[in-house]
């Protein structure tokens, strides 16, 4: 099984932005205010770029974001995606020492945990987003036959629906623009498109990529056995640099194939400030540069009404 370790920003999209679409709370055009953010405890997670489309906040793998997604489909539904998507160490209560810890705390999306997690779970766990939201527990065997080619031991593991379908297409295509425009560029394969999510805990103590093609699905975890800090330089790019050697090799003979979207998913022309239906000529005209762009939504969860953030005055050149 290997070590359990923190896997940090990697539990975003399991523990937060997953149950998020799949409860239909939110799109990928939501609009998130990436601000301080008091958890209690004297404890505040720091955000600095204002408002943000979920989209963005995955690319950019935003604490704050990440945080109040969590808060709002609560820790309890985090933690019960979590756990159908294959991660088996969460812990609800446990006491060491006189001392009582659990991973149901408002932070459980920032993946520090009390015990961690297992590579292997990890990466099935980004499998099942992968395979249109079906998890297969991961096996080391197919079968065994005896010499008369009878089936002594049979390496299926349960399969499940974990999320829906619509659910694994929308995070898809928001994990491929991590690697396009994202913390995860380095990820990039030479062939193929890949889609992942990158993971740095405390003190860049373990360092992760979990990414997949429309093939295959892997997961690098890079640190210390006794929990040193990395050094700073290339080894913080060890693991990406590792995965994409492994996958580019695995990929060489490969046929480019594209991620296939679900048929309930549509798109519409949304704003970035207000995550609602773009206006032509207002929210295309923001003196930041256009804030319209075309967004990926479940069937039915689309905007219906149009950005109220944007509105159209007649001014006066002198006075301004």
């Amino acid at each position: 099984k290997g070590s359990k370790r923190q896997p940090g920003s990697t539990f975003k999209i399991l523990a937060a932005y997953a149950p998020a679409l799949d409860l239909d709370e939110m799109t990928l055009a939501s609009v998130i205010d990436d601000k301080n953010y008091d958890v209690g405890g004297g404890k505040t997670i720091k955000g600095s770029k204002g408002d943000v489309s979920m989209r963005t906040a995955i690319a950019l793998s935003l604490n704050s974001c990440a945080v109040q997604t969590s808060d709002l489909v609560t820790q309890d539904v985090g933690m019960e995606y979590c756990e159908k998507l294959g991660i088996s160490t969460l812990v609800t209560n446990k006491v060491v020492n006189g001392k009582t810890y659990s991973d149901n705390t408002k932070t459980l999306a920032l993946g520090g945990l009390t015990d961690g997690v297992y590579n292997y779970e990890l990466c099935s766990a980004y499998a099942a987003i992968a395979n249109n939201g079906v998890y297969n527990k991961p096996t080391l065997y197919t079968k065994v036959l005896d010499h008369d080619g009878n089936v002594l031991l049979d390496g299926t593991g349960e399969s499940h629906q974990a999320i829906k379908d619509s659910t694994a297409g929308l995070l898809t295509s928001a994990l491929q623009t991590v690697v396009e425009e994202g913390t995860g560029k380095a990820c990039q394969l030479d062939n193929m498109p890949v889609a992942g999510k990158t993971g740095t805990t405390t003190s860049n103590k373990d360092l992760w990529f979990v990414g997949y093609t429309p093939y295959y699905t892997c997961a690098v975890w890079s640190g210390y056995d006794g929990n040193q800090k990395i050094p700073e330089g290339d080894a913080r790019n060890f693991h990406k640099t590792l995965w994409r050697k492994v996958m580019n090799r695995i990929h060489q003979d490969l046929p480019v194939k594209d991620f296939e979207q679900p048929d309930d998913i549509v798109t519409a022309t949304v704003c970035k400030k207000s995550g609602k239906l773009a206006i032509e000529g207002i929210c295309d005209q923001d003196p930041r540069g256009s804030q319209v762009y075309e967004e990926y939504f479940i069937r039915g969860t689309e905007p219906k009404s149009s950005c109220d953030k944007h509105v159209s005055l007649t001014v006066c050149q002198e006075t301004g």
